[in-house]
């Protein structure tokens, strides 16, 4: 699952979406808010523990779901107490547009929308267990 990264990985959850991550993956989710906070270059640490600098989502929802390795696995209930993912936000963009197009027959009704979402590209750095 893991064994370019040494065999490590990491299952997070950000953003209310769970991603399967190992050391040096790009993560691409939907645009973090606040972006003072999550700017291009900074770096974060997702944790469980309420401390001051760790980041939590909107709803409080724990990030790391489960840790792995050749070894062992830690599976959380609902997270993994003391396991640690850095990330570094890479880059804030917008997405490939989508092509919304509706069309009802013979009503002579067709409408065509584009729609670009807003990304911002995480790097994961470290992956440690507790």
């Amino acid at each position: 699952a893991g064994a370019p990264a040494g065999g490590k990985f990491a299952i997070i959850n950000l953003n209310g979406s769970q991603h399967k991550v190992t050391v040096d993956d790009i993560v691409i989710v939907n645009k973090l808010k606040p972006v003072s906070k999550w700017s291009v270059g900074s770096t974060h640490t997702l944790t469980n523990n309420n401390d001051a600098n760790d980041v939590d989502d909107d709803d409080g929802q724990p990030q790391v779901l489960l840790l792995g390795s050749q070894e062992k696995t830690l599976i959380g209930l609902p997270f993994v107490n003391g396991g640690e993912v850095d990330v570094m936000v890479e880059e804030i963009t917008r997405d490939k547009k989508v092509i919304v197009f509706k069309k009802k027959r013979r009503k002579n009704y067709r409408r065509k929308n584009g729609f670009r979402r807003e990304v911002t590209f995480l790097r994961v750095l470290d992956i440690r267990f507790p």
